[in-house]
């Protein structure tokens, strides 16, 4: 049977980032900021962490943020003027 394997990380999370992301949809121009972390690159098959190069990445709370803000983006560009 196999065990279950926990996951360790040795690096201080980074604060809180933000940046402005502009999407076209539909002929739309859709512009809102989205939060997340930087944290080192983990390849995926050997499960290895490269400390040189660091990523995006989302907590729940973050991608559930970043949707509830595209949708608002995306219903405010759609209404008339």
């Amino acid at each position: 049977m196999e065990t279950k394997k926990i996951l360790t990380r040795e690096n201080i999370p980074t604060n809180e980032l933000q940046t402005i992301v502009n999407i076209g949809y539909k002929g739309i121009t859709l512009q809102y900021n989205e939060e997340y972390y930087l944290d080192y690159i983990v390849e995926e098959n050997t499960g290895m962490i490269n400390y040189d190069a660091q990523e995006k990445n989302y907590t729940k709370n973050q991608m559930e943020q970043n949707l509830r803000a595209l949708k608002n983006a995306y219903l405010i560009a759609k209404r008339p003027f």
